[in-house]
């Protein structure tokens, strides 16, 4: 690393993050990578028109518990660490700054909507979860029905004499 480049890592304990890696701070012998501005990447289901859909958020990672945005991790914790993509790196920057604007108290920037949702939209939004809701249940009822037992199976299975 020569320069400062945005990073995604995955650490042992299951977390993932993204951030800035600093060069200058680590080097090829050093037992920890020196980062900023770390966000905690986290996928969760949305509702879309199309159905459901994985969306990415980024989070703050331990700035909720420490005034500092630079840390030191342990190498030995890093199962794996990746160059950003170039649009994860776009809305890590976006996120950056509607942190940074939050903390200086002014108005954070908001994305853009596609459009404005009317109540006919989200009725029909809330059709398609209905929808996809009763699916899972029919699903889940057929695993049911498959997973019933016959008589003779049924009869078939060990007796213990031990009374509870």
């Amino acid at each position: 690393m020569t320069n400062n480049t945005t990073r995604v890592i995955k650490l042992a304990n299951g977390e993932n993050i993204v951030c800035t890696c600093i060069p200058t701070r680590t080097d090829e012998t050093s037992q920890t990578l020196h980062i900023v501005h770390p966000l905690k990447m986290e996928l969760k289901n949305r509702i879309t028109k199309k159905g459901m859909v994985e969306a990415l958020t980024l989070s703050r990672w331990l700035q909720p518990f420490t005034e500092s945005d630079e840390f030191d991790i342990e190498k030995s914790t890093i199962i794996t660490n990746t160059p950003a993509s170039f649009a994860l790196n776009n809305y890590y920057q976006y996120m950056l700054e509607s942190y940074n604007a939050a903390d200086e108290g002014s108005e954070p920037t908001m994305q853009p909507r596609e459009k404005e949702y009317t109540p006919e939209d989200t009725e029909e939004i809330r059709e398609m979860f209905n929808h996809y809701v009763s699916a899972l249940s029919n699903n889940k009822e057929k695993e049911l029905v498959q997973e019933e037992i016959s008589e003779e199976e049924l009869d078939s299975l060990p007796i213990s004499d031990t009374k509870h």
